[in-house]
């Protein structure tokens, strides 16, 4: 019988349920339970109707969705076009810093009428859909609104799941929505996200029974675990490792130093010690093989070439032992263990990083503020399509770019081209020449890709792990058909 509570343990000490402002896996997991998107990807990563009905486009510039009737906000708020003017407009709004303005900035949003909605696109925009159906495009209530709630302790969405109770950074309780649209979901009665950072903890919690399912099984366990009885493990691949640069900071504010710092990485090292066969070296841009948009020509850019590092630095006019301090988030190994030994390598070309252990929630403040030389960053693909480069690098994406004030004039190009494409072929030049732009300039390291995985004892049921671009997302699609074995 369907039902039951849910324990889940959560690898980051989420501070904020702001739901336009991505501050994590956790983060994504805790907004899918309390808020709902235009559109949704399936388990079997289908996208289909949410809160729009149905929609439709002629030139994939101007788009129109009828929208679902008889839906209310937990609050009781009816939903309406209103809402989605609100809320697609609070997501352009710089004040706001979401996550996905530079995938929305320049859409005209029509309330046509109570239940349709007209968004026009400056050019054709064949990645509007998908990037409707991301959570961090989730629907607020505009009425709600009006009274200034404060969202990043707050919800108040049409999700499957309404949240009773929320400690920054320690827990939330969320109970079932007995008039959540979807009909016969959710199936759990209850579920309680409690935060547990440490590795070791998060791991014995599962093993004692104290929590029902964790995410980010630390790689040394994901083999152990799949031995024990009465838990399962299911991973999949759709993540990478990097180290993200503050590009206004000097001397990496030279591309050559960034470039010397990949020539630098012992991505083979990183991958084995680290990732315990659970990893494979990255050396080029982070499209995987099976994508239809994956460039052979640019998979080896990089490789493990120290002489070639230490000649970028002295080109660069970077001196013999040049100070930098790297941020490492503390609580996953992972972090820890690619800072060593990216330490260690920087060392043999002539740069002494310090490291920095800190919280999650520093890292992310350190992020926003872009207060950092550079940081070990885990990256989930984030969208199903090449355009994920405005999501990294776009200069008004709020997710690295804006907050250390990063633009690259050929990089926005090349996204607006490519976006504004819908022959396949046509997309793949455009994006072949915006990686190779990647390369050039190199915001970022990319280290290795990295298996995911999540454990749950044997009565958790319905669950089913995603990997690609939706393997972050997974946890949230599943969580509605999710229930307790009794």
């Amino acid at each position: 019988m369907a039902g039951g509570t849910l324990r889940y343990g959560m690898v980051t000490e989420v501070s904020s349920l702001d739901p336009h402002v991505y501050v994590g896996s956790s983060w994504k997991v805790l907004n899918a339970a309390f808020y709902d998107t235009l559109l949704a990807f399936t388990q079997d990563a289908r996208l289909v109707p949410a809160l729009a009905e149905s929609w439709d486009t002629s030139d994939a510039k101007t788009y129109v969705l009828r929208l679902r009737k008889g839906v209310r906000f937990h609050g009781g708020e009816p939903f309406t076009a209103q809402d989605v003017k609100y809320s697609l407009e609070r997501a352009m709004d710089p004040k706001t810093g979401a996550t996905l303005r530079e995938n929305l900035l320049g859409t005209k949003v029509t309330v046509v009428d109570d239940f349709t909605v007209r968004l026009e696109r400056p050019t054709p925009d064949a990645t509007l859909l998908n990037v409707l159906a991301m959570p961090e495009v989730a629907i607020l209530s505009s009425e709600w609104m009006k009274s200034n709630p404060n969202v990043k302790v707050k919800a108040n969405g049409t999700g499957p799941f309404i949240l009773k109770e929320y400690e920054p950074g320690v827990r939330a309780v969320a109970e079932k929505n007995p008039n959540y649209f979807r009909k016969g979901q959710p199936l759990l009665d209850r579920v309680e996200f409690r935060m547990i950072k440490n590795d070791d903890a998060r791991v014995n919690a599962l093993r004692t029974a104290a929590v029902d399912m964790i995410e980010f099984v630390p790689w040394k366990d994901i083999d152990t675990l799949k031995r024990q009885s009465g838990i399962k493990v299911e991973a999949s691949g759709g993540a990478f490792m990097n180290l993200w640069i503050n590009t206004k900071k000097k001397p990496l504010d030279d591309p050559r130093v960034r470039r010397a710092l990949a020539f630098a990485v012992d991505r083979e090292a990183i991958s084995k010690a680290a990732f315990f066969g659970h990893g494979s070296p990255l050396y080029g841009p982070p499209t995987s093989p099976d994508s239809p948009y994956f460039n052979k020509d640019l998979a080896s850019a990089f490789s493990h070439d120290p002489q070639k590092a230490k000649a970028l630095l002295k080109e660069a006019g970077v001196p013999e032992g040049q100070e930098l301090e790297l941020l490492v988030f503390q609580g996953l190994g992972i972090y820890t263990s690619t800072a060593q030994i990216v330490q260690a390598n920087l060392k043999q070309v002539g740069i002494n990083a310090r490291i920095k252990l800190v919280e999650w929630a520093n890292v992310v403040e350190s992020k926003n503020k872009g207060a950092y030389d550079f940081m070990v960053y885990g990256v989930n693909v984030k969208l199903p399509d090449p355009d994920v480069y405005a999501y990294y690098f776009g200069a008004d994406s709020s997710y690295w770019a804006s907050p250390i004030g990063f633009r690259d004039e050929t990089i926005e190009t090349l996204v607006k081209k490519g976006r504004a494409l819908t022959d396949t072929d046509a997309r793949k030049k455009v994006y072949a020449e915006l990686e190779r732009r990647v390369i050039e300039v190199s915001p970022w390291v990319f280290i290795n890709w990295r298996d995911q995985a999540q454990a749950y004892r044997d009565s958790v049921q319905g669950y089913k792990q995603l990997g690609g671009a939706l393997s972050e997302s997974g946890p949230g699609i599943a969580l509605p058909v999710m229930w307790i074995k009794r």
